[in-house]
């Protein structure tokens, strides 16, 4: 009993991976044909199961630590290139980490289903198991290419959400530039400014002595500029570049918010570790 696999570019890996079974569960004989390598696998009948999910594991795992990333980065540069070299390089980055989140993975073709590297190596060894049901010779990057259809699929809808999340956080930061630019305008008007964060998650912005300012400017332009609910969020901030403060200290725990409010006041902010503020707060 015996399988053929045969590769371009995998020949070490295979090669590797087979001489940790050889004399045990199989034996094997590599050869060169037309560019390609090819190995000529044996084992006992008896043993075909374990060897056929052995192999199939083999592949699976070229498959998943070695193909995925050229068919990602052949998709990037055949589908989108009104991006960059930089830009598709970015979106390559974020489409192999949303494909390598430990997690639950949501897409538009499953979602209800984990997709997580393990899921697809699972998923891709199945369909190689199918495929030794009725054939005994493998080409890796061939089988990749016309029978893992599903699976490539599903790597062409990582990079397209990969290429929203890019363009979302492209505009979020043209965004941050504006306001900053708008910052670097404008004379202060207030010396310093206290931040807290209520329970229902808004904020409440306080003077130097501790007055409260009034709640129309946590109601600025930006909730002006836009139908729908504005976050917490925008509206802090809006109110911050209407009260224009020389000094903003941060007195609540959220790390995006403050994180936001850093990169457009730069070093205006402080974040406070503790104070009496924070306590009755």
């Amino acid at each position: 009993m015996g399988i053929t696999i045969s590769t371009l570019d995998f020949s070490n890996e295979i090669k590797d991976k087979l001489q940790q079974k050889l004399g045990q569960s199989l034996i094997f004989a590599e050869e060169e044909s037309k560019g390609y390598t090819l190995f000529k696998i044996d084992f006992e009948q008896n043993k075909k199961i374990n060897a056929l999910e052995y192999i199939a594991g083999i592949i699976a795992d070229i498959v998943i630590d070695s193909l995925e990333i050229k068919f990602i980065t052949r998709i990037i540069r055949h589908k989108y290139q009104q991006f960059s070299g930089d830009e598709r390089d970015k979106i390559q980055e974020l489409t192999l980490n949303r494909l390598n989140e430990e997690g639950m993975r949501k897409n538009k073709l499953r979602p209800d289903e984990m997709f997580n590297k393990l899921v697809r190596k699972q998923e891709v060894m199945k369909e190689i198991q199918k495929y030794f049901n009725k054939n005994q010779d493998i080409n890796i990057e061939g089988f990749v290419r016309f029978r893992l259809k599903d699976y490539i699929s599903d790597l062409n809808c990582a990079v397209e959400e990969a290429v929203d999340d890019y363009i979302i956080e492209k505009e979020y930061n043209e965004f941050i530039e504006l306001l900053k630019y708008f910052v670097d305008l404008q004379e202060p008007r207030i010396s310093m400014v206290h931040v807290l964060q209520k329970e229902d998650k808004s904020f409440q912005i306080y003077d130097k002595l501790g007055n409260k300012i009034n709640n129309e400017y946590l109601e600025g332009y930006l909730s002006e500029m836009f139908d729908e609910d504005v976050e917490h969020e925008d509206l802090l901030i809006s109110a911050l570049i209407n009260v224009a403060p020389v000094k903003i200290i941060l007195h609540f725990d959220d790390s995006e918010t403050e994180e936001t409010v850093k990169k457009i006041f730069g070093d205006r902010v402080e974040v406070c570790t503790g104070c009496q503020m924070c306590k009755k707060n």
